[in-house]
């Protein structure tokens, strides 16, 4: 909440609040970024803190936000961001991480000791988010060296255009073990497998490392499912593929059923929509555009192009101008996307399931193409 963000009131500001419901860059990365980690906790509670804010005059350099102690889930850490702005304070500087580093060690060693205690093992990982370069390095760099003997990650999210060299300084910088990733939210935020990948790209041997260096190993397995899994071939006559397929519009569709798109918009996940949506049945009142085809455009009424008299008019309500309409194009082979997934590169064989019969189809990842990216296959 410093000063360089700019006045949260006027719009292009990184805090501005959009009167649409269209989320800023801040809650973008919340949404995007929190919604990947939240996966990997427990309770899905997040303790939420602040820093380069005054209050009363003061700048506070770790203040909680929100009103409880810890937020529920990423809508919870949403509500508690927003918050803030509707409190008095004085959005300042300098930029100072210190303190919420030194905080964040402090409880993921007091939560760790805890586990132990109870015969389990306990992981922390503290997400930053800035606009720019802290304004002490060497400070930040000591924080860092203290906490590196702690069961914690830091994962700091550049949020902006800023220049973020000092923060990639921080994620190169070497100690006895590296705790900190950085990543830079613009370049990942309409990629969500990059943003994944990069996200947790350092942590799994961050953890190995903290636990092994201490001679703790993976506690023994709670629980275990064996599901024996035979697959068999598609029978046309058997089975009903309810599987998604493409309409002539190249909206996706259930089957034989009602039409549906994914929502991987940051706003639709905020919204907590799941990414599914199922659409309302086709209208029933005719489309006309004159400039366009529209092949999934629905046939007008029969009342007035099937009339017993043709020579009477049609009520002044039913009078629709002509228009010429092209013929549609002819049908050419079924196509579907594939995405490439994390870890994907040009030339990997995939195996994948025909949407249109439930067949699986071995593909190749084309040149070019790296994960997130998608390209089409005719089937």
């Amino acid at each position: 909440f410093t000063g360089s963000n700019g006045d949260p009131r006027k719009y292009g500001t990184l805090h501005y609040k959009h009167q649409d419901g269209q989320l800023n860059d801040y809650e973008k990365a919340i949404v995007g970024v929190g919604s990947i980690l939240e996966k990997y906790d427990f309770d899905k509670k997040f303790p939420v803190w602040g820093f380069g804010a005054k209050y009363g005059g003061v700048i506070q350099h770790c203040f909680q936000v929100g009103h409880k102690q810890e937020a529920d889930g990423v809508k919870g850490v949403l509500d508690a961001y927003r918050s803030v702005f509707r409190n008095p304070l004085t959005m300042s500087g300098p930029t100072v991480f210190a303190d919420c580093i030194a905080q964040a060690a402090s409880r993921a060693r007091r939560e760790q000791a805890e586990a132990q205690q109870r015969g389990t093992q306990a992981y922390t990982v503290l997400l930053l988010l800035t606009d720019g370069s802290v304004t002490d390095i060497g400070m930040t760099k000591s924080a860092i060296m203290a906490a590196s003997d702690a069961p914690l990650s830091i994962v700091i999210i550049g949020v902006g255009k800023a220049d973020f060299s000092a923060m990639q300084f921080l994620d190169d910088f070497s100690t006895d073990r590296d705790i900190v990733q950085f990543v830079e939210f613009d370049a990942h935020k309409y990629n969500k497998a990059s943003l994944t990948s990069e996200t947790l790209d350092e942590i799994p041997d961050q953890l190995v490392k903290y636990f092994y260096s201490r001679g703790i190993m993976p506690t023994a397995m709670l629980s275990e499912s064996q599901v024996n899994i035979q697959v068999e071939d598609f029978n046309d006559q058997d089975d009903q593929d309810l599987s998604v397929n493409f309409n002539p519009d190249g909206q996706v569709v259930l089957n034989g059923f009602e039409g549906a798109y994914v929502d991987d918009s940051y706003e639709g996940a905020a919204a907590k929509y799941n990414g599914l949506h199922i659409l309302p049945p086709p209208s029933m009142q005719p489309s006309y555009q004159a400039s366009t085809y529209n092949p999934s455009a629905s046939v007008p009424p029969t009342s007035y192009h099937q009339q017993s008299n043709p020579s009477v008019p049609p009520p002044a309500n039913q009078i629709r101008h002509s228009i010429n309409v092209p013929a549609p194009p002819p049908p050419s082979a079924a196509t579907f996307r594939v995405q490439v997934p994390p870890g994907g590169r040009p030339g990997m064989k995939l195996q994948i399931k025909n949407p249109k019969n439930g067949q699986m189809l071995h593909v190749v990842i084309p040149q070019g193409l790296g994960p997130g990216d998608c390209f089409g296959v005719a089937a």
